[in-house]
């Protein structure tokens, strides 16, 4: 065997240091409270009705019972209640509601939007104005609150009479009788038929102005305290075609049974350069309380009450003014 070689020590070289292994380092002291506080009894459970619910959502609906379903949430739909009408409007509102509308005869409460429902088919029916409020309460039942329409003259074509509101809404003629014709106000010389159904406007503004003219002549359907106190027959429109002027154009007269004729002018709320409605009404009790009759005392003639100063008469033979 070869013999051993010994390695020859450099003079004055030192051992090269050993390398020191890096500290461990330790779960800081935010990660330890978190794991404390994680794995207790409490979160865990929280934690696992989290996971629960986010995987067994979408099956939800098909675990749970219906409950729109049960009989004690249903309800007859002709059981709806509405606040008292006036007289004018018919006893099958309700019945001609659902026959418009497509609701079953029973119906859940639970069912959504019902309310909204509700209320989309009550204000359909042409004697409602609009609806206040629709409410399910807990007698299970539905609850309306209703303002209704009022009729305040029948507008005579040569096809009859049509009922309209103060704002000039065509009424059902079907839930009219015949002794109903002398119990409003009547609108002539109107050259238009309505453009839609019941519950809709006529259209134009002649026959909306002539309304609102009505309205006035019959506060609360009061016929008695001007209209047949001062004998009017009629409201007369301008002899004009719907489109050819406008509210503040037109000049409506008033037919009396004398014959005469009262120019009124124009519309309540049209031009503020006339008297107002309850000038205009004062001008006519003033003649009635001097001559008594419109047709008083040489007439019938056209008698002016727009003017501020006076009140104009005018026979066949010239213009008077007193």
């Amino acid at each position: 065997m070869p013999p051993a070689t010994k390695t020859k020590k450099t003079k004055g070289a030192k051992p090269a240091p050993k390398k020191k292994a890096a500290p461990k380092k330790g779960p800081s002291p935010v990660s330890l409270a978190v794991r404390s506080w994680f794995f207790r009894p409490t979160p865990l459970i929280i934690t696992a009705f989290i996971i629960s619910g986010i995987v067994f959502a979408p099956y939800a609906p098909h675990l749970l019972p219906d409950l729109s379903q049960l009989e004690e949430y249903q309800f007859e739909m002709e059981a709806i209640e509405v606040n008292q009408p006036n007289e004018w409007v018919p006893g099958t509102l309700i019945d001609t509601v659902l026959i418009n509308s497509e609701f079953p005869e029973r119906i859940s409460l639970l069912q959504p939007n019902l309310s909204r429902d509700v209320a989309e088919a009550l204000h359909a029916h042409p004697w409602v104005h609009h609806v206040d409020s629709v409410r399910l309460t807990n007698e299970r039942s539905i609850r309306a609150s209703l303002k209704y329409r009022l009729p305040v003259a029948f507008v005579e074509t040569n096809e009859g009479l049509f009922p309209v509101d103060a704002e000039g809404v065509l009424l059902p003629a079907v839930d009219f009788k015949i002794e109903d014709i002398d119990k409003l106000p009547h609108i002539t010389n109107v050259l238009t038929k309505p453009i839609g159904k019941a519950g809709t406007p006529w259209g134009g503004g002649i026959v909306e102005s002539a309304a609102k003219i009505a309205a006035a002549l019959t506060p609360n359907q009061n016929m008695e305290k001007y209209w047949n106190r001062f004998e009017l027959t009629s409201i007369v429109a301008p002899d004009v075609k719907e489109g050819q002027m406008t509210a503040d154009d037109m000049t409506f007269e008033l037919a009396t049974r004398g014959g005469s004729r009262v120019v009124w002018g124009k519309p309540p709320g049209a031009d503020d350069l006339e008297p107002t409605v309850q000038q205009k009404i004062g001008r006519m009790e003033q003649y009635l309380s001097r001559f008594g009759k419109f047709d008083e005392p040489d007439g019938p003639y056209r008698i002016d009450i727009r003017l501020f100063d006076a009140i104009s008469l005018q026979p066949l033979d010239g213009l008077i003014y007193r």
